[in-house]
């Protein structure tokens, strides 16, 4: 999370052009942000995006390209697809730099030679990530979140 001053730094460098690429959260939404000439914006989990969300969208810039993914589509994406708002893309192969990545299921009995291992080969300049059912406590599921808490 930004200190308010990095955010105001941040936030001036936007909206004069000096950074012409922006990665971030919901946050590059809010009303107060503005941008100099945005042109795209992609967006990943569309379905989390709410009707004020999509709004905002739209005013950020002078009919920006718009990209959204999801591999969860609702009844509102769905009908958005059939009405005409949306456009379907498939990608149906993977490019053909494509690496096949290692899976494998480890009981929680082995989780330190788990970390111990991915320690190693991320030294060594690999990547990897590790998937957490939930980011947050559930009280529906008992599960571990990302934080390692329930």
């Amino acid at each position: 999370m930004l200190k308010k001053r990095e955010r105001e730094d941040l936030c001036r460098k936007i909206r004069d052009g000096v950074c012409n690429l922006i990665i971030g959260t919901q946050s590059l939404i809010q009303e107060d942000l503005v941008f100099r000439n945005l042109g795209l914006v992609i967006i990943d989990e569309q379905h989390r995006f709410g009707v004020r969300e999509r709004a905002l969208i739209d005013r950020k810039g002078i009919n920006p390209h718009l990209l959204v993914m999801t591999a969860t589509p609702i009844p509102r994406t769905l009908a958005m697809t059939i009405y005409g708002d949306l456009d379907v893309s498939l990608i149906r192969e993977f490019p053909p730099s494509h690496v096949p990545g290692d899976r494998r299921l480890v009981p929680k009995t082995q989780k330190r030679k788990v970390f111990d291992f991915l320690r190693a080969r991320l030294s060594q300049g690999d990547q990897a990530f590790v998937i957490c059912p939930v980011i947050k406590d559930s009280e529906d599921l008992d599960l571990k979140n990302a934080d390692g808490h329930g």
